[in-house]
């Protein structure tokens, strides 16, 4: 059964127990109302009863003419008995038939009684008088009350019918409006496209749970698009770049194969297989590094970015000497603050480290300046080399993995680093923009997050 069809059935037997209830509720408070009233009314009966047949002897004839004209305008229908105290009738307007003796003397010990035999209502009125005790019984049939319970009891019936009826109908209708979300979305993933991007379901701004449901879903396919394409990426990539050491190592042994070499050749041929091989491997670990960034940001822990820093250059000290690297901190010791940022320590050291060793690798010996500044509640970081720069046509490709400019071609790399940083950079919300003068210099300009975050 689908949901907007429980959604109906489960409302419409809520509504329908509810309005069952309540029709009882109404019926029997109607009829206990009814009930009292008529009681009222046999009370009264009684009341006049006992007046004009035990008070005629000691009132005047004009004092006595109200209660006589009241109790001929009593209702045809009631019927008066009077008994003694010895349980013998006194007055009877018809005669009563019966044992009447348990009733008396409930009469007597309660002052007045109310009780009813199938559809005939009885009031007994314990009077005393100077003449002796003496117990009045009215009896009488109220075909009115019944009658009105029938009519009450159909009312109902019908209105429950017409209210079942009608609420079916809107709940249905209100359930498939609801719902209609729902269906929309439905209707997007049966035909979502890996192959088409961007991959997101459309949906109204409804300010609700659904709203939130769609959010976390276009998260998800984010995460799946980002995946996808990595993995893609990841074939296509491996495929192309994999190609050449491959072949470059396949096609010195098979060389060395041909023909005896001397014990030179066969070191040199080693020397060359291992760096194709070495190569190879350092494309297969910038490979899984790209390929796994999506699932290794998510683990995050506060970080001071200046001491990233400083431990990238410790490394990179090995390598260049460390009179290169030129490291300005301009920021008071009151907003060190603002070096805290909260990400992945082992992923920021890599970024750093790609952007740093390529700004020194293409420095041709010059210093490169590291500077970090505050601007505006911000941390700022310029890293600024003065090496060869970058041509125009090549920094609009700068983000693409395994592409590598004319100028830089002389120099040893994969063409992944600065691809990986930037991703990298681009999961920690931090912003970045690169502008470069060919031949003069280049600047990578990174803008960290305003948001603080600490444990």
């Amino acid at each position: 059964m689908k949901i907007q069809h429980k959604i109906t059935a489960i409302s419409s037997f809520l509504f329908g127990i509810v309005f069952l209830v309540t029709s009882v509720i109404i019926y029997m408070a109607f009829y206990q109302s009814s009930k009292n009233i008529f009681f009222q009314e046999l009370s009264r009966t009684a009341k006049i009863s006992a007046m004009f047949y035990l008070e005629r002897d000691e009132l005047s004839q004009k004092g006595f003419q109200p209660i006589q004209d009241a109790f001929y305008n009593l209702s045809t229908d009631e019927q008066v008995s009077i008994f003694d105290e010895n349980g013998k009738i006194a007055f009877n307007t018809k005669h009563q038939q019966g044992d009447w003796s348990g009733k008396l003397n409930a009469t007597k010990e309660q002052g007045s009684i109310n009780f009813r035999e199938n559809d005939t209502y009885y009031h007994g009125l314990y009077y005393k008088d100077n003449q002796g005790d003496f117990v009045v019984v009215v009896k009488a049939t109220n075909p009115f009350i019944q009658s009105q319970k029938k009519k009450l009891l159909i009312i109902l019936i019908i209105s429950f019918c017409i209210g079942m009826f009608v609420l079916i109908l809107l709940t249905s209708w209100l359930s498939k409006l609801a719902y209609k979300p729902v269906r929309n979305i439905i209707r997007q993933v049966n035909t979502l496209n890996l192959n088409k991007t961007p991959l997101q379901l459309s949906y109204e701004n409804s300010h609700d749970e659904l709203e939130e449901l769609f959010e976390a879903f276009n998260s998800l396919l984010n995460e799946i698009e980002a995946t996808y394409s990595q993995q893609k990426n990841f074939v296509d990539f491996s495929s192309h770049e994999l190609k050449t050491p491959l072949a470059s190592i396949i096609n010195q042994l098979e060389i060395s194969l041909q023909r005896k070499r001397t014990q030179e050749d066969y070191i040199k041929t080693n020397k060359i297989v291992l760096q194709d091989a070495q190569q190879l491997q350092a494309i297969l670990e910038n490979l899984l590094v790209l390929s796994s960034l999506n699932r290794t940001v998510k683990t995050k822990q506060n970080i001071r970015i200046d001491e990233v820093i400083w431990s990238v250059i410790e490394k990179l000290s090995i390598y260049y000497p460390s009179e290169l690297f030129k490291v300005d901190l301009n920021i008071s010791p009151e907003n060190f603050e603002l070096l805290i940022l909260k990400g992945n320590e082992a992923l920021l050291y890599m970024a750093f480290y790609n952007i740093i060793e390529n700004a020194v690798k293409f420095s041709e010996e010059k210093p490169v300046n590291i500077q970090l500044f505050q601007h505006q509640s911000q941390l700022h970081i310029n890293v600024i080399d003065k090496g060869i720069g970058i041509e125009p046509e090549d920094l609009m490709k700068i983000n693409q993995p395994f592409y590598r400019a004319n100028n830089a071609l002389a120099f040893k790399g994969s063409g992944l680093g600065m691809s990986i940083a930037l991703k990298i950079f681009q999961l920690h919300d931090i912003q970045h923009s690169i502008k470069s003068i060919p031949r003069k210099q280049t600047q990578i300009s990174l803008t960290f997050p305003n948001i603080i975050k600490k444990d």
